[in-house]
């Protein structure tokens, strides 16, 4: 279905239009009736051409109402902003003309209404100052309709040219992403409350499992209405009504949303907004730091503070990043249009595009890390790709963008180009773009042999100790090691890892532990000491019986004795060739071989047990599983 949204001036026939049109008066309060405006949303449909459906929005033109007309330009495909012949352009003409560039729209028709009351030159005269309001914006080329809706004078071509716009204008986006933002909320007998809105980004069906925002609350689709007929599933573009169930009617409110994900925490804990921002030429206010805005987006109205990026401030007229701290967290994507204005005066201020979503104000410090942003105020996908890749560096193809607004098929036929061209590269689960990696892992290198320089005794990092060293978040360092190995850069041995190359060493009072380790070994190579005994030594003992282990020189044996790898290797002999020679050993062969007594067999031969060398039968051991010969 195609949606088109009315904008303009308030009492210049917005309504009337629609209704001569359509025969449905979109004034549906008493209220709006009585007073002659309109006060909320209203809805009018006709068919197309084709037989496709087209939807009108008609959103009011008082200025008091303006956060309403952006509810409801916010799902449409298509504007007709009306402008009265006998008022020419007014106020509310120029801030819905802004609002409705701000937000993205680019197409549209201009109506010049109520031509009964003019003469034919003063409609050229309001003809070509229209033309020259709309100059270099996407209404540059608009059709212009001059039409009464008092007398039906032309409608003809109006009618006509709107009935064959579906089949000029593609569907609604489809990106497997379905957002709802309520803008009405009522009471049906038997069904209870229901909620309706412009669905976008994807399609909802009845049993499907849905989230409700604010809250994160979870529920059900009970049923659906499309243009008052009961479907089965709605499509994008579409005027949707639906039951919930699962979700208590409290939280089924104007200004929250509907979306297919089942869970929206992501946003809850990332509630700062990066957003790009276009101050119109008539703001009254210079954006500086902690500025208080209101900032609406959909249905959704938060108020929150908000902080200048690279600039100290932004004045009417520029544009700019901004920082925005919300009093409570909107849900809303990457891509997203939104409208700045003044809590009060209710006063718009200007407008732009959700960059990304933050935990928390960042600190000017780390704004050179944050260059990317400038990047994404193009709007274009593959500068969002290429300046997300910048941030994370190597990333999970998975989960890549997903909190954006834009279709997953459309992320990866960008990313594979970009592979073709080797721009960025593919490893395991990751992309990356090449350039940035080659830094990446340069910088990851040096900062680990950094780490490691009064550490030369170690053979290798954790992860955790690797993140700690670099001082990178566990997600990067974990993605950098997994490519690092595959290429040959860095070894894994079981829960380490060490760069390839790097040697182990000890200097200093660490040395002088290690020695004198080495040398309660060497002097008792059948009776060591304990570990817990030279533990006692301190720090520097604990770090070199750590190098000994790891570098090969000793054995651990159980929990309490290091042998020297020769001793081992002999007791290893003698067990081996006892075995094949009897098939059985007991804890006196031992003894009368080596000399040791209980305290040191027994602690052997669970060892040799655990290695599968042996395998204990009662009081005596026989060959193990591993047994070899």
């Amino acid at each position: 279905m195609l949606t088109i949204g009315t904008a303009g001036h308030i009492d210049h026939g917005k309504s009337a239009v629609v209704k001569r049109m359509t025969g449905t008066d979109p004034d549906r309060l008493p209220e709006e009736k009585s007073r002659g405006m309109t006060i909320d949303l209203g809805f009018a449909f006709m068919s197309s051409s084709s037989g496709e459906e087209i939807g009108f929005v008609d959103v009011p033109g008082h200025e008091r109402f303006v956060r309403n007309m952006i509810a409801g330009v916010g799902g449409i495909d298509v504007v007709m902003l009306v402008v009265a012949a006998d008022d020419g352009w007014m106020p509310q003409s120029e801030e819905h003309f802004q609002i409705i560039r701000l937000l993205g729209i680019t197409r549209g028709l201009i109506v010049i209404n109520k031509i009964d009351l003019v003469d034919d030159d003063w409609l050229q005269l309001l003809t070509e100052d229209v033309k020259e309001k709309v100059k270099g914006s996407f209404l540059a080329e608009a059709p212009i309709f001059a039409v009464s809706a008092a007398t039906g004078a032309g409608f003809e071509p109006l009618i006509a040219y709107l009935k064959d716009l579906p089949a000029q204008i593609a569907s609604s986006r489809d990106i497997d992403q379905a957002r709802l933002y309520i803008d009405r909320s009522f009471i049906r007998p038997g069904i209870g409350k229901v909620v309706a809105g412009t669905l976008r980004g994807g399609s909802l069906s009845v049993g499907q499992a849905i989230s409700v925002w604010p809250g994160n609350h979870r529920g059900k689709v009970r049923s659906l209405q499309s243009n008052s007929r009961e479907v089965e599933r709605a499509t994008p573009g579409q005027r949707t009504a639906l039951s919930v169930t699962g979700v208590d009617k409290e939280y089924l409110l104007r200004g929250g949303c509907i979306s297919d994900r089942t869970d929206l925490s992501f946003f809850r804990d990332h509630p700062v907004l990066a957003m790009s921002v276009e101050l119109l030429a008539n703001s009254p206010v210079t954006l500086a730091d902690r500025r208080r805005v209101l900032l609406i987006t959909g249905t959704t109205e938060v108020e929150g503070e908000i902080r200048v990026f690279q600039q100290k401030t932004i004045a009417p007229s520029t544009k700019g990043v901004v920082f925005f701290k919300p009093d409570e967290p909107p849900f809303t994507l990457i891509g997203d249009h939104y409208i700045m204005r003044l809590p009060t005066p209710m006063v718009t201020l200007g407008g732009g595009r959700v960059l990304d979503h933050l935990d928390r104000f960042p600190r000017r410090k780390t704004y050179a890390a944050m260059e990317y942003l400038n990047e994404r105020m193009s709007g274009n996908l593959e500068d969002l790709i290429v300046s997300e890749l910048k941030k994370r560096v190597i990333a999970p193809v998975d989960d890549f963008l997903k909190d954006a607004d834009h279709s997953r098929n459309d992320i990866l036929k960008i990313i594979e180009r970009l592979t073709k061209e080797k721009t960025a590269g593919r490893h395991d689960k990751y992309v990356f773009l090449n350039e940035e990696l080659e830094q990446a892992k340069e910088q990851f290198h040096a900062s680990i042999l950094r780490f490691l320089e009064d550490k030369p005794h170690l053979k290798g990092l954790s992860a955790d100790e690797l993140a700690r060293a670099s001082k990178l978040n566990k997600g990067l360092t974990a993605a950098l090691v997994s490519y690092m190995v595959s290429t040959g850069e860095m070894v894994r041995m079981a829960d380490r890892y060490n760069l390839v190359g790097r040697g182990m060493s000890l200097k200093g009072e660490l040395k002088k532990a290690h020695d004198q380790i080495m040398a309660a070994l060497k002097s008792e190579p059948y009776t060591p000491p304990r570990l817990t005994d030279l533990a006692k030594g301190g720090k520097n003992f604990r770090e070199a019986i750590k190098y000994v282990l790891e570098a090969g020189e000793g054995y651990k044996c159980g929990s309490e004795f290091v042998f020297l790898p020769e001793v081992w290797d002999e007791i290893l002999v003698f067990i081996k060739n006892h075995l094949a020679e009897k098939d059985f050993l007991n804890v006196a062969d031992l003894k009368n071989r080596f000399g040791f007594t209980r305290k040191f067999a027994i602690p052997i031969l669970e060892e040799t047990d655990r290695t599968g060398l042996t395998q204990r039968q009662g009081d005596i051991r026989v060959k193990g599983n591993r047994f070899e010969k």
